[in-house]
């Protein structure tokens, strides 16, 4: 079972922090990559579009693939954190009806019935 569903029958902190940590991962990697993509993608149109205008001119500059890997590190981080941030009103919230701390205290004892032919007596 996934994070999610175990920490909506267990409500254990620790199913819900990997939820978080691999949903927010996943943004990251996701808001990253499209960052490098986006940056890649324009270097190239404008590079076309100079080197229509300038004969001999690099078809890419130099520096690109440090602006790309600078761009895909800070489209990791803001949506690693943005994802981070918003997955924190998830803490608490349980499809599952979860029993309060007052029903499990004072949760009776067990009924006994006893036989009618005077035998042991069972749990219902």
């Amino acid at each position: 079972m996934d994070d999610w569903t175990m920490y909506q029958l267990t409500a254990d902190p620790a199913y819900i922090a990997a939820f978080r940590r691999k949903k927010a991962f996943r943004a990251g990697m996701m808001g990253g990559s499209l960052a490098g993509i986006g940056v890649a993608c324009t270097a190239m149109m404008m590079a076309d579009l100079k080197a229509s205008s300038r004969p001999g001119a690099p078809w890419l500059p130099k520096k690109l693939p440090k602006r790309i890997a600078a761009s895909v590190v800070l489209g990791f981080s803001v949506c690693f954190g943005y994802s981070w941030l918003r997955s924190r009103e998830l803490v608490g919230m349980f499809v599952i009806a979860q029993p309060s701390r007052g029903e499990e205290a004072e949760a009776s004892p067990p009924k006994v019935a006893s036989a009618p032919n005077g035998g042991a007596a069972r749990t219902i």
